[in-house]
């Protein structure tokens, strides 16, 4: 497996059946690609196999010029970038009668079916959060193109490598069979000199300046603090409210009296997250759902509590957040609309909020299971693994991200 990543890097150009040979004893949907099919109207060329070995092949044209781990990066995410359709597609029937393939929210749920496999490779984490936001973000150029704002875009900039997002949507929508090809193909062409106009196009940061700004005028107040104004000030502008960073800095101006703090973990049993808690954050107030489940109830793994498990901890965490103090909401959150509601009440309660995201490689949770004080059966494991939603870091003001062994790991548009 690593001899065919290094020469992948190195400008090697397997077929698709070589990464199924290859990476499908870890990436199992991989082998269901040739039997998931698509809606002809839009992928003339066959199931989602064909169609990746298409994309592959315009890919490595593409690729030439690329620095390695950008060229690793790109032809990785254009050979696992329709995965998720092998989770998603269905046959359904429009409003005429017509049958229809259609494959809803396949980027987002191939994302995060890598997000525990692409570590089993042995790949440096750049590079995984790399193909993981090419993944989930490939539909939404076209959607930021659409939006047309400065705001659309810098909030799309920050998440994904624009230059490297546009290469795969061009060997995309080259590697399909559709009348709206070209159509398509010059939309890419708008998206790019939108990009550049904004001067997102290319750029490691596209808030720099705003981080120079509030950063700077900050400087002698506290970094939790200038995390919240400027954090908080880019959301507030992503969604309209405030237009400069000098806004930003206005509307914190109420926090500098005091503030909450909170971290919301994020990751499946066995990840490490109580243990991290334990030892990093030992003064902040802790709302565990195991441990209520287990004041509630005499067990931890009595689900039968958990409306009122929810209710309890609701109200000890809004203690905590009236009081100002740091409080973390220990649970495994992998869902989305599970994690949405403590950050919802951090935000409601202008708290400085932290998503700790744990992310080791799949093998590792389950290997770690067995080993806890507390062990969650091995089906209830593989349950949280395959309906995960990867946090986005657009869901709370900061993202911090952990490796196998506990470290934080860099962080990478």
């Amino acid at each position: 497996m690593r001899p065919f990543l290094l020469d992948l890097q190195a400008g090697g150009q397997p077929d698709f059946p070589a990464f199924v040979e290859t990476l499908g004893d870890v990436l199992l949907l991989l082998a269901d690609l040739a039997r998931t099919p698509q809606d002809p109207e839009w992928h003339g060329e066959g199931d989602v196999a064909t169609h990746t070995h298409v994309v592959l092949a315009e890919a490595y044209d593409l690729a030439e010029g690329l620095r390695p781990e950008d060229r690793l990066v790109f032809v990785l995410a254009a050979a696992l970038h329709d995965l998720g359709k092998a989770l998603t597609s269905r046959r359904t029937e429009d409003a005429t009668g017509q049958r229809r393939v259609i494959s809803p929210r396949h980027a987002d749920r191939g994302r995060s079916y890598l997000a525990y496999r692409l570590p089993e490779l042995g790949l440096p984490y750049p590079v995984i959060h790399g193909v993981m936001a090419l993944v989930g973000h490939h539909h939404d150029l076209g959607r930021t193109l659409n939006a047309g704002s400065e705001q659309a875009y810098r909030r799309l900039a920050r998440q994904v490598n624009l230059p490297l997002l546009y290469l795969l949507e061009v060997a995309d929508i080259r590697g399909r069979i559709a009348a709206d090809r070209e159509s398509r193909l010059e939309d890419l062409e708008l998206f790019r000199l939108g990009a550049q106009e904004y001067g997102v196009w290319d750029t490691p940061d596209p808030y720099r300046e705003w981080r120079d700004v509030i950063d700077g005028e900050l400087a002698a107040f506290s970094p939790q603090y200038r995390d919240l104004v400027r954090e908080g000030g880019i959301l507030d502008y992503e969604e309209g409210l405030i237009q400069t960073p000098h806004e930003a800095i206005a509307r914190g101006y109420a926090a500098r009296a005091g503030f909450p703090q909170l971290v919301v973990t994020c990751g499946p049993s066995g990840s490490g997250k109580s243990a991290w808690v334990a030892e990093h954050l030992p003064d902040f107030d802790v709302v565990s759902l195991d441990l209520l489940r287990e004041e509630l109830a005499g067990k931890r793994a009595d689900q039968s509590v958990n409306g009122r498990v929810l209710q309890v901890a609701k109200e000890r965490l809004k203690a905590s957040l009236r009081a100002r103090r740091r409080v973390v909401w220990d649970a495994t959150n992998t869902r989305r609309d599970f994690r949405g509601i403590p950050l919802r009440l951090g935000f409601d309660y202008g708290a400085l909020t932290t998503l700790a995201v744990f992310q080791p490689p799949l093998g590792t949770i389950f290997e770690r299971n067995p080993a806890r004080t507390y062990v969650v059966p091995a089906h209830v494991v593989a349950s949280q693994v395959e309906n995960a939603e990867f946090p986005y870091v657009t869901e709370a003001h900061c993202t911090l991200v952990l490796d196998e062994f506990l470290r934080p790991v860099p962080s990478t548009p």
